[in-house]
């Protein structure tokens, strides 16, 4: 025997070993429906098939998009197993300009512009204008949060940019619209530094990025990618959450009233509700999570990666497999919300559950790769519902002599999801709602003058 063959002999059966383990490991994926492309079985609202295959194969199930493999997590066991426990193989992110600590700093700001928003829908005569003016409360915000300044209208050309470049599932044009990102996200940087330059920037997530720019060892277009998050995905997310709140308002009134008594008892009716009568107000906080919970704004999450081979309760996840955390179907995992079907704001107040007392939102996303204004979002959803239920009932719009409620389950498609078709009317709640909106926003104006 040469030495050739003494080689290449024991080279090949460990080529063939390490194919015959690679081929049993792919026997044991995680169970699906049957088929190689799924893409038409997933048209229309996919959160509902995801929800409809993990009833069926189990809470990990696998199949493919094209030729992409794909997993969809259905349970919060398994997303919290999977995500955060394993967030290394599963959520490579860069490092966050926005955390925690950035939610106290902008209270001052969310008390302004609800203010303001309160006036806005008060006065507004065209109830089909009521989208818009939650929408321009959010775009404020978040360019406030993300470039230090705000937004008066929604034909301020940033907002306007923004609504170009939509959170899709496909883009038909990638390079276009990298293009027009880019541009986007590197003028918007660039304005805040020419604000440095001339001394009349407020601190905002850029300023600090800008100086924190060598640490990072970010280049500019990274940067600025890093800086846009705030607001290139917080504005339409928030916007759907708060249309969310008011679909359910409609349709859970008795919810309503008691969140209105618990108001009514700890503020009174003589001012507005503050972030300091927010640990006053378990139900009304109860309520608020509790439509986080019945419908999902990202209701399929946000889109992870497996960075490499391995495991889970025997089943076989290969590396470059995307996976999806369905925020919808995990909202209603029995084994975590009983009677999961019910609206029930006392899941969140009356529970002794560590899961409840400290839970995570499915629709924020779970590891490393979870919302970055998380915190900052849960304090706008307070201060505009706490204060909108003090201020006034909300009502279906009358249409041909019957209250209309729009459709629980008829939502937008996309990756943001926000009711279709929400109306409602605003009726003041006792006579000094007027006055008092209206001094509240003349004062809020003022504050906000030169930003």
């Amino acid at each position: 025997m040469t030495l050739l063959q003494v080689i290449s002999i024991p080279l090949a059966l460990a080529i063939v070993a390490v194919f015959s383990r690679r081929r049993s490991l792919l026997h044991n994926l995680p169970p699906g429906p049957p088929g190689y492309d799924q893409s038409r079985a997933l048209e229309g609202y996919r959160w509902n098939t995801f929800k409809a295959w993990n009833d069926l194969y189990g809470p990990v199930v696998s199949f493919f998009i094209g030729q992409k493999r794909t997993i969809v997590l259905g349970t919060m066991e398994a997303a919290v197993d999977l995500l955060e426990k394993r967030s290394e193989i599963y959520s490579n992110r860069p490092h966050l300009l926005m955390g925690p600590q950035v939610a106290p700093q902008i209270k001052p700001m969310q008390i302004h512009e609800s203010a303001l928003l309160l006036n806005d829908l008060l006065t507004n005569k065209d109830l089909a204008k009521n989208h818009s003016i939650l929408r321009r409360y959010t775009a404020s915000l978040m360019f406030y949060l993300a470039y230090g300044r705000r937004v008066k209208t929604l034909d301020d050309p940033l907002c306007m940019a923004h609504d170009l470049r939509p959170l899709q599932w496909f883009r038909r044009e990638p390079e276009r619209q990298r293009d027009m990102n880019t541009n986007l996200y590197m003028t918007a940087m660039n304005d805040v530094k020419n604000r440095m330059q001339d001394g009349v920037v407020q601190p905002c997530t850029t300023t600090y990025g800008i100086a924190k720019q060598e640490e990072l060892g970010f280049n500019d277009i990274e940067l600025a990618y890093a800086l846009s998050a705030p607001w290139a995905a917080g504005i339409g997310t928030t916007t759907a959450a708060l249309e969310i709140a008011i679909l359910a308002m409609l349709h859970f009134p008795e919810c309503v009233r008691k969140v209105q008594g618990e108001i009514d008892a700890v503020v009174g009716r003589d001012r507005l509700p503050t972030f300091e009568d927010q640990p006053s107000l378990p139900y009304t906080g109860g309520f608020i999570k509790e439509t986080l919970r019945w419908k999902n704004a990202t209701p399929t999450g946000i889109a992870h990666s497996a960075t490499e081979d391995n495991t889970y309760h025997g089943m076989f996840i290969p590396k470059g497999t995307t996976v999806y955390a369905n925020a919808a179907g995990i909202s209603l995992d029995p084994t975590v919300f009983p009677d999961p079907h019910t609206f029930k704001p006392e899941r969140f107040v009356e529970t002794t559950d560590p899961r409840l007392i400290n839970h995570k939102f499915g629709c924020f996303g779970f590891g490393r790769r979870i919302c970055p204004g998380m915190h900052v979002a849960l304090q706008s959803l307070y201060i505009v519902i706490s204060r909108m239920l003090w201020s006034f009932d909300v009502l279906p719009v009358v249409e041909n002599g019957t209250g209309y409620i729009p459709g629980a389950d008829d939502f937008t498609l996309g990756l943001v999801s926000r009711p279709t078709n929400l109306k409602y009317r605003l009726v003041p709640r006792f006579e000094i709602v007027k006055e008092l909106i209206a001094m509240e926003a003349e004062r809020a104006t003022a504050e906000v003058a030169a930003l």
